[in-house]
C-alpha cells in the first residue's frame, strides 16, 4: 500500500501550485501583449489542421482522452521524481 502524504506536505503542495498559477498567468498576458495578428492567426490555423486530422482519423474521443490522460500522468510522474530529488517526498 502507498504511502500517505502529511497534511502539511498537501498544503505547501497547494500553495506551489498557486504560485505556478500567478506566474503562468502573468506570462500568457505578457506572451498575448505581444502576438502578433499573424502569429495569433497562424495559431489558430495549426489547432485547425490538427481537429480536421483528428476528425479524418475517426474523431474518437476516447482516443483523444487516454492522450491527454497519458500525458497527464507521464507529467506527474516527471513531478514527483524531482521532489523526490528535492528531497520533498
Amino acid at each position: 500500500m502507498g504511502s500517505r502524504m502529511s497534511k502539511h506536505l498537501v498544503k505547501r503542495t497547494i500553495a506551489g501550485y498557486k504560485k505556478v498559477n500567478k506566474i503562468s498567468a502573468a506570462e500568457n498576458r505578457a506572451w498575448l501583449e505581444h502576438l502578433s495578428i499573424e502569429e495569433a492567426r497562424k495559431i489558430f490555423d495549426d489547432l485547425h489542421q490538427k481537429a480536421d486530422d483528428w476528425k479524418k482519423n475517426g474523431g474518437n474521443l476516447r482516443v483523444l482522452e487516454k492522450r491527454r490522460t497519458d500525458s497527464k500522468v507521464k507529467g506527474r510522474k516527471i513531478f514527483i521524481r524531482l521532489a523526490r530529488q528535492l528531497g520533498l517526498l
